[in-house]
């Protein structure tokens, strides 16, 4: 177990020593893959803040209930009875007809509309905030609301709530799309990376080989040297996604300022970071692993 831990130990400081031999190659490999990471890690950050939008606004949309004009004031009261009982609206508001015309009234200005009108058109109607999320069960949920009886018909402005939706599924597939592509480019690098350390050290690969070195033995190196390089790169990507966030929280709270709403970027947690640092630090073995089976069976003294 003792020689166990130090031939890993041995390999990860040989690793670290490698890096730090040539700190200018070194930096330029750390920033290409930090910029490879940065942009999915922002794109999440961006995703999961705008929940904090979308918790701000309406969480649904306002139906409106239109009585028959016939309608009676019975009928008025047992389809607010009927509302009121229903568990999947959180408000209930009763507009009168005449109400109704009142505001419209206002709406209209200085211009006298009821002078014009020989009777009140408008019906008595019902407003109402539905409990639920999804566009499924609003549409479920208006139907089940016209069938009331004296419900002339229920109109709801579901077109801004389409567009939310719509706009988060598309940012939640390019986030995905974003992450497995720029993941695989990971890899890629990581693995072309080791690939060129390879080439470097042929004649001492051989040479170690020759002295019945496994090829396990000869891979751990190269292994550590990718954890390393995985593991400063999402640290500089970490880093400069905080800076994003820092540099981009005034503007974007001036812009949504006007229209009542509050965004605060939200970062990293503990828990995520580490992911972010496992799931790295596995591309990176990966694309290293590969690079070393390929190259290290090529030579005649690597079985």
């Amino acid at each position: 177990m003792i020689q166990f831990v130090s031939l890993h130990t041995e390999a990860a400081c040989k690793a670290l020593r490698q890096l730090l031999r040539q700190p200018v190659a070194t930096l330029l490999i750390l920033v290409m893959l930090a910029i490879a990471m940065t942009l999915p890690l922002a794109l999440y950050l961006g995703v999961q803040s705008g929940q904090q939008v979308l918790g701000q606004i309406n969480d649904a949309p306002t139906m409106t209930l239109y009585m028959q004009m016939e309608a009676k004031a019975s009928d008025n009261q047992a389809v607010e009875k009927a509302l009121r009982a229903n568990k999947q609206l959180e408000k209930v508001v009763f507009v009168s007809k005449q109400q109704g015309l009142e505001e419209l009234q206002q709406s209209m200005g200085s211009q006298d509309l009821v002078s014009m009108l020989d009777s009140n058109p408008l019906p008595d109607a019902f407003t109402v905030t539905p409990q639920v999320d999804t566009p499924e069960e609003l549409a479920a949920l208006q139907t089940q609301l016209a069938k009331l009886p004296m419900v002339e018909s229920v109109k709801m402005d579901a077109e801004w709530m389409q567009t939310l939706y719509q706009i988060n599924h598309f940012v939640h597939q390019l986030l995905w799309f974003l992450a497995i592509t720029l993941g695989l480019a990971f890899a890629l690098v990581a693995y072309n990376t080791i690939r060129l350390q390879i080439l470097s050290h042929r004649e001492e690969i051989e040479i170690t080989k020759l002295l019945g070195a496994p090829a396990s033995f000869i891979r751990r190196p190269f292994l550590y040297l990718s954890i390393w390089q995985s593991l400063l790169a999402a640290a500089i990507s970490i880093g400069l996604c905080y800076w994003l966030c820092y540099m981009t929280q005034p503007l974007v709270s001036a812009i949504l300022q006007p229209y009542g709403v509050h965004i605060a970027w939200r970062f990293f947690n503990p828990c995520e970071i580490v992911v972010i640092l496992l799931l790295v630090c596995g591309l990176g073995v990966v694309g290293a692993w590969l690079a070393t089976r390929q190259h290290l069976l090529s030579f005649k003294s690597v079985r």
